[in-house]
């Protein structure tokens, strides 16, 4: 009876039921079943508030690597107002055999809901959506967790939320015809990206660092690159001089004589570049250069000062 009851505790802890009737959530939408044709696996995730405040959120999306493969990530009509880490794949490395998507983002004004002039209250909000492609056979688990949900109060008070879990069947599939192709890389037909360099003496020891935006993307960011060069031209950077960042980004070459490129990479295989050429050379000069010099110049003048002196001492005598 013992090893039953265990039985069942474990299974009810699968399904997920919620303890708490009235809290804020995270859910997950999707099918309960692939299709053997390899169609694609639309995963929509939703933050319902329970007509609380939120001020910030983030998570942690994964999924089997061995079942799916992901085919985009789009954000197109979420309610999250500002991004800090658009839904994108981790770097982080992990030892479970999923696929891990971070995200976080905030809401300045605040949100608690969806209005519209055409119902009455608020409605549950997208965050984002996550399209998989079936590539082996299985049942798996899609899970959202490590989720943070913030108040929108002075110390921005953690809201309790649970993890979402979506279990999903891919049957046998279908032979691929005529193979794989190969992903060809294409640059966006519209630029929405935006760069800036900016410093705040609370912020890393006020040292310059980079920020992009690309609220605007019709596809979710999958990578950022920086390449700090002599280079005019972005197209003109060699491979192995760009780096994989982070947003926001502190600059290698805090002195801002070299010029900043940014390529963005998206979910749906296209990207695009910025350029942020280096200031004048005289701009580069640090303050603590510019004491240096003057004492240079100091010392210079003692001693031609000194040496005149020396000379007529010696003709008085």
């Amino acid at each position: 009876m013992n090893h039953f009851f265990k039985k069942i505790c474990l299974l009810m802890s699968l399904l997920h039921v919620p303890l708490l009737l009235h809290a804020a959530s995270i859910t997950l939408t999707a099918p309960d079943r692939a299709v053997p044709t390899r169609q694609p696996v639309t995963v929509t995730v939703f933050l319902d508030t329970d007509k609380k405040t939120v001020s910030g959120i983030a998570g942690n999306f994964s999924f089997p690597e061995d079942m799916f493969t992901l085919g985009d990530i789009s954000t197109e009509g979420g309610v999250v107002s500002l991004w800090l880490n658009q839904p994108t794949l981790s770097e982080e490395k992990y030892f479970d055999n999923r696929t891990h998507i971070t995200f976080e983002g905030i809401f300045p004004g605040g949100y608690t809901g969806v209005r519209s002039p055409y119902y009455q209250g608020e409605k549950t909000g997208i965050l984002f959506t996550i399209t998989l492609i079936p590539k082996n056979k299985g049942t798996g688990v899609l899970l959202l967790d490590n989720i943070i949900l913030n108040s929108f109060t002075s110390d921005a008070a953690p809201i309790p939320v649970e993890s979402a879990v979506k279990m999903i069947t891919v049957p046998p599939l279908l032979p691929l015809e005529g193979g794989e192709k190969n992903t060809i890389l294409t640059r966006a037909k519209k630029q929405t990206l935006s760069t800036f360099i900016t410093r705040d003496p609370l912020v890393n020891n006020n040292a310059w660092y980079l920020v992009i935006d690309d609220q605007g993307a019709p596809s979710a960011i999958s990578s950022m690159y920086v390449a700090e060069t002599n280079d005019y031209d972005a197209e003109a950077v060699a491979e192995s001089d760009w780096r994989v960042i982070k947003n926001p980004y502190v600059l290698l070459y805090q002195d801002r004589t070299k010029n900043i490129h940014v390529k963005v990479m998206y979910a749906d295989h296209t990207y695009t570049t910025n350029t942020i050429h280096a200031v004048e050379n005289f701009a580069s000069i640090s303050y603590i250069s510019r004491i240096l010099v003057g004492v240079a110049i100091v010392l210079f003048l003692l001693y031609i000062y000194g040496k005149d002196l020396l000379i007529s001492d010696k003709k008085k005598h």
